[in-house]
């Protein structure tokens, strides 16, 4: 950084001290004034005392013990230029829906994840739901990581709901097949969309709506615990529309399965749940001991898409695994243009004996 105001709006005193620490001035004479402890500059318990002396936050108080905290009150990061629908409020839907905010941190065998899912702009100015959801699980034997994402469609007017249950039935789905021995790859697609579908449709009578207000698109991905001798994954993919599941390597992304959109249309897809099941696409790839898998809604992926700028933003911060606040802070960027909600769910290879 180079010179300038003192940081978070900190005015830094005069003088040629350090961090803005005044000059030393002569004291008076007599017994010396007592230091303050950290107690009695801190008004109450777990509230940080302000800065002192022009002091930025994170600076150690002389002679108190106190260091005091950085402020974490910075907002979104933003990737190229900020929108104006972020600095709108964030209004409550009229009814009640999904949290504008979740996020995990996981670790199995091998694996770490982290998940986040954040209400974009767009909804959150308009008092609307998050339509984005996700949903992570393993089979039982502990040897397969199980990742569903769903993105509700804008125009459907309960996708909240259809995306929540998409990614349980699709989790639920995947799990008995890989408990009752399924091979990874032979993992039946078109059972495990179709098993959505049918539970879509079903809450959706249940609630006296039509199906058509619970449309979404989905993607599922299983990954195994444990590598391969060889120190590899091979990882399956279903995906229906434009969630998408994209490979971390040599520094770029990698788009591994979900449908490339061409401008930011939000009805530019021809398939969906619970319309379409057999309309999904399915793969196996595979991951090396350095890559990273994220499987995202389109408003990451739109980011991704954006140019090399963006996608080495991201490169950068998730080259190992980040803590899950600031990983759902990153998934929560702000970018002009871009108001739609945004997930990922983020996986990490970390077995030791392969680095």
């Amino acid at each position: 950084m180079g010179d300038g105001p003192a940081p978070n709006g900190y005015r830094a005193a005069p003088g040629p001290g350090p961090y803005g620490e005044r000059p030393e001035q002569p004291g008076p004479t007599g017994p010396p004034f007592p230091r303050p402890t950290a107690e009695e500059i801190t008004e109450a318990v777990g509230v940080p005392a302000p800065a002192l002396d022009g002091m930025p936050p994170g600076r150690q108080v002389r002679g108190t013990g106190l260091t005091l905290p950085a402020s974490d009150d910075q907002g979104p990061p933003v990737l190229v230029r900020g929108s104006r629908a972020s600095r709108e409020p964030w209004r409550l839907p009229a009814e009640p829906g999904p949290h504008g905010l979740a996020a995990d941190e996981a670790a199995l065998g091998g694996l770490t994840v982290r998940a986040a899912s954040v209400i974009g702009p767009g909804h959150r100015a308009q008092g609307r739901p998050r339509q984005d959801a996700y949903r992570i699980g393993r089979d039982r034997a502990g040897e397969h990581l199980v990742i569903a994402v769903a993105d509700g469609m804008s125009d459907s007017a309960h996708s909240d709901v259809g995306a929540q249950v998409a990614v349980s039935a699709l989790v639920n789905s995947v799990r008995a097949s890989l408990d009752a021995g399924t091979p990874l790859e032979r993992l039946d697609h078109c059972a495990a969309f179709l098993s959505a579908a049918g539970q879509m449709i079903a809450v959706a009578e249940q609630r006296d709506w039509d199906p058509d207000t619970v449309r979404a698109v989905a993607v599922v991905a299983v990954v195994p615990a444990r590598p391969h001798v060889n120190g590899r994954r091979r990882v399956w993919l279903a995906a229906i529309a434009d969630v998408s599941a994209w490979r971390l390597s040599g520094g770029d992304w990698e788009r591994l399965i979900g449908e490339e959109k061409h401008g930011f249309a939000p009805s530019a897809v021809a398939r969906y749940l619970p319309h379409d099941p057999r309309g999904a696409d399915h793969g196996v790839v595979e991951l090396s001991p350095t890559c990273v898998l994220a499987v995202t809604t389109d408003g990451v992926a739109d980011a991704f898409a954006t140019g090399l700028q963006a996608r080495r933003w991201f490169a950068e911060r998730w080259a190992r695994p980040p803590a899950v606040g600031t990983f759902l802070n990153q998934v929560g960027f702000d970018q002009v243009q871009m108001h739609d909600d945004r997930t990922a769910v983020v996986v990490w290879c970390d077995d030791e004996e392969h680095r």
